[in-house]
């Protein structure tokens, strides 16, 4: 197989980052926690810059330093993150591989595991400079001198070249006897990240061959596929395709399960991660949803690109989960304030809205109410 046996690139930007911020939040200097895992400074400052990758420590070291950063008082969430962010390195050096377009694409770690949302944060990090969303807002002691870096962000070039060969690996992934819908699914999600949105028609091709091809009647591989492609084309700025694909693509209970479960991986309710989709129709045993109903109130926002997506997602989510708007009184409150400007707005699809009246008049039958902030 291609590829196999090859050396692989290593890089260790994201990991080095976040270790600079789990050692600032201890906090200690690069020294003294030098002197905490019996390692000299001179390694500390190359994990944390990225020149010695973290991801190229043998594994025993790499758990043996994590749980004494544990025990030196780290914070927790970021601690928590340290895998995601090896993994985020992972693929970065192999979408960014000079070799990509020769590389077997089993090789390729963009279609290992489903992604969560943590992961993509973290790829993100890298390629748009965004903080991570767990990494928002936390008490972190920052004891620097000079100017420095605020976040592992790739230069210029290679956040260009990112974006340019996700399409590629997707096209790959298409196609031949080794086709890997998951890839190619993944790799078009991540497109649709990219600022200077010249991948919306390239998406665009995409979508429509494949609504040339695929008539959903019930859940399949294609589902996600399809799902992540018109999300895609929303962040690029035309949320028709999405709006499309929910009043259509929804046609049993196979597909609303294959929605929420799906969702409630991404935000970590589901806590193990899966090696590709099928997980999705399967039954609503193993979250509760709490978790999944805060992230979906709080981006239910005009702005958002999935806007429309998150309302129906949380329509059918508290219609799986009865009682679960009553044991998240915050979240339900926050849902109603958000519920008014976004009826009264232009920004929503006529499901959305007739969705949206549906959840207002449940909850208020209910007897619950909003703080009235949304009015």
């Amino acid at each position: 197989m291609a590829g196999r046996g090859r050396s692989a690139q290593q890089r260790g930007e994201v990991t080095g980052y976040l270790l600079k911020l789990i050692r600032e939040s201890i906090p200690l200097t690069q020294e003294q926690l030098a002197v905490d895992l019996g390692v000299d400074r001179v390694t500390v400052q190359s994990w944390e810059s990225g020149r010695r990758p973290f991801t190229a420590v043998p594994l025993g070291q790499a758990i043996a330093v994590r749980h004494r950063l544990g025990r030196l008082g780290a914070n927790a969430a970021l601690l928590a993150a340290l895998d995601d962010a090896a993994e985020a390195d992972v693929i970065l050096a192999a979408v960014l591989d000079e070799q990509v377009e020769r590389i077997d694409i089993a090789e390729q770690p963009l279609g290992w595991s489903v992604l969560t949302h943590r992961l993509t944060d973290l790829i993100l990090w890298a390629v748009l400079g965004q903080t991570p969303t767990f990494a928002r807002g936390l008490p972190i002691a920052h004891s620097r001198r000079g100017p420095v870096a605020s976040g592992p962000t790739l230069p210029v070039d290679e956040q260009r070249t990112f974006f340019a060969r996700l399409p590629v690996l997707a096209e790959r992934a298409a196609v031949g006897r080794n086709a890997s819908v998951l890839l190619h699914r993944q790799a078009c999600f991540l497109a649709g990240m990219d600022p200077s949105r010249t991948v919306a028609g390239w998406l665009t091709q995409t979508t429509a061959r494949a609504r040339r091809a695929t008539s959903f009647h019930t859940w399949s591989p294609l589902w996600p596929d399809a799902r992540s492609v018109v999300t895609s084309l929303a962040n690029q700025g035309d949320p028709e395709p999405l709006r499309d694909f929910i009043a259509r693509a929804h046609p049993d209970d196979a597909c609303e399960r294959a929605a929420l479960n799906y969702s409630a991986y991404w935000v970590g309710e589901i806590p193990y991660r899966h090696r590709d989709d099928s997980f999705m129709p399967g039954t609503l045993a193993d979250w509760h949803g709490s978790i999944l109903l805060r992230h979906l109130v709080q981006r239910l926002d005009p702005g958002h690109p999935f806007v429309d997506l998150n309302i129906h997602n949380v329509w059918a989510l508290l219609a799986a989960r009865r009682g679960l708007a009553l044991d998240n009184p915050a979240a339900t409150r926050s849902l109603l304030d958000r519920s008014i400007p976004l009826l009264d707005s232009d920004r929503i699809s006529a499901q959305s809205r007739q969705e949206l009246t549906s959840i207002v008049y449940s909850l208020r039958a209910d007897g619950l109410t909003g703080t009235g902030t949304g009015r």
